[in-house]
């Protein structure tokens, strides 16, 4: 018999994404939506934020979790560029909503 925990995982889309240089110097978001294999590279925060709502906007599941795939290749600046800039996106919809 399967527990109500795996019953509401089968029900959650997940969306993978790694940190990558870009070989110009800078960085973008690998994204993965594991439901459908569909990826993308998000050239900017707001690129993989709009992958994800379309990935969600998609999806019949009732969940949705975006997972942080270790990023060995990306230089510590890029990793600490996208936190700030994710933090920044975060805070602009967070006042939207006000």
């Amino acid at each position: 018999m399967e527990n109500d925990n795996d019953a509401f995982d089968n029900d959650v889309l997940e969306i993978t994404a790694s940190i990558e240089p870009n070989g110009i110097g800078g960085w973008y978001i690998k994204a993965t939506n594991l439901e459908t294999g569909v990826s993308a590279d998000c050239q900017s925060v707001e690129a993989y934020a709009n992958f994800m709502q379309e990935s969600v906007n998609l999806s019949a599941c009732s969940g949705f979790k975006a997972i942080w795939l270790p990023s060995p290749n990306a230089k510590p600046e890029h990793i600490q560029e996208v936190r700030s800039q994710l933090l920044a996106h975060q805070e602009m919809l967070e006042n939207m909503e006000k």
